[in-house]
């Protein structure tokens, strides 16, 4: 007797996200001082959110502040095990940008997308609202959303073409967002 498949699955979008850790307390405690002194120069952006930016001070902060060198390296290197484990090989990257981001209570960010890029979100403050992403499809309602609610020192890695979106926070909400280039 002949053995017939039931069902063929196709795969039409599959969207992916990553989940990594830095563990040292000392690598974000680094970031919360640099807030603490900065914050009064961070700039309020108005993409139909309410969000203060690190991006008015520079464009790519984990470079251009000598104080995120370790942190830097240490996201370098959650970024290289990624990418080996994704492609078998090891792949050259540059983080292009990278800015960071302070929601208020009540904040939220719109749905968006970074473009063509790898996308990271590295967490710093204890609680954090959730971060959904969604793919769009023909029909609102068959629209698929997926939340996360990321913990403190958690880095999410995810293609830059993916929509997403801050939930409305309860309390205050810092990220450290990156966009990188993989070669």
């Amino acid at each position: 007797m002949k053995s017939h498949k039931v069902m063929q699955e196709i795969i039409i979008q599959k969207v992916s996200v990553h989940i990594a850790e830095i563990k040292s307390p000392h690598l974000l405690e680094t970031v919360r001082i640099y807030i603490e002194n900065n914050k009064q120069h961070f700039q309020d952006r108005s993409w139909t959110c309410n969000v203060k930016t690190s991006l008015g001070i520079t464009k790519n902060i984990l470079y251009d502040v000598e104080e995120f060198k370790y942190l830097r390296e240490e996201i370098e290197k959650i970024v290289r095990l990624h990418l080996y484990e994704h492609f078998k090989k090891s792949k050259p990257f540059a983080i292009l940008d990278s800015w960071i981001n302070i929601l208020q209570e009540n904040g939220y960010q719109e749905p968006h997308t970074h473009g063509d890029c790898v996308s990271g979100v590295l967490y710093l403050s204890e609680e954090n609202s959730d971060i959904e992403f969604l793919v769009f499809t023909n029909y609102n309602v068959d629209d698929i959303r997926q939340s996360l609610t990321p913990k403190k020192g958690q880095i999410l890695l995810f293609d830059g073409k993916t929509y997403h979106r801050v939930i409305e926070s309860k309390k205050e909400r810092i990220s450290l967002a990156f966009n990188m280039k993989v070669f």
